[in-house]
């Protein structure tokens, strides 16, 4: 019941933060709403852990906590790909403006 009560609690805290940021428009309206809804169902699992098994059992999985788990490995890696690919388009970018940067500095010979 404890680990219920922290896990919404912080579902909770992170959902306000979403807002925050959404209102300093940090976070377009699409993410606020993708996070929204993965807090609303965090909050809903911790409330009514049993739904999870049912689904999990649907699924090929024994235990619902066990389908949370293998689902959020497979979410993170697949986040950590898309990051390793933006940050190489970013660093080709960033190359590619150095270089004109430094070609239209350079001293040109009189």
């Amino acid at each position: 019941m404890i680990f219920q009560i922290i896990l919404v609690a912080f579902a909770l805290f992170a959902i306000a933060h979403v807002f925050r940021q959404h209102r300093k428009q940090k976070v377009s309206v699409h993410w606020l709403v993708m996070w929204t809804i993965l807090w609303l169902l965090v909050i809903g699992a911790a409330m009514a852990p049993q739904t999870t098994d049912i689904l999990a059992q649907k699924l090929g999985v024994e235990r619902g906590a066990d389908l949370i788990v293998y689902s959020a490995v497979v979410i993170l890696i697949y986040g950590m790909y898309r990051m390793y690919v933006r940050v190489g388009r970013v660093e080709r970018e960033m190359t590619e403006l150095v270089r004109k940067v430094a070609i239209d500095k350079a001293d040109k010979p009189e």
